[in-house]
């Protein structure tokens, strides 16, 4: 069960205009990789996503020295 701070949250977070384009723009979006998506689509979205995110520094090497198959 959802306790009245919840409720009241969700009812006031369905009130907001902005979030309801935020997700009219997501279901499009959705509906579109559905059609399918050119190979220059793909590529233009993940260059995108790679400036939108900040870079992670890579993990350092583990070496397993006990490994028996």
């Amino acid at each position: 069960m959802l306790s009245e701070e919840e409720k009241n949250e969700l009812r006031q977070m369905g009130k907001s205009v902005r979030l309801r384009e935020e997700f009219q723009m997501l279901r499009q979006n959705s509906q579109t990789l559905e059609r399918g998506v050119g190979i220059d689509e793909l590529m233009r979205w993940l260059t995108a996503m790679t400036q939108i995110l900040p870079s992670i520094p890579p993990r350092p090497f583990l070496e397993y020295r006990n490994v028996r198959i």
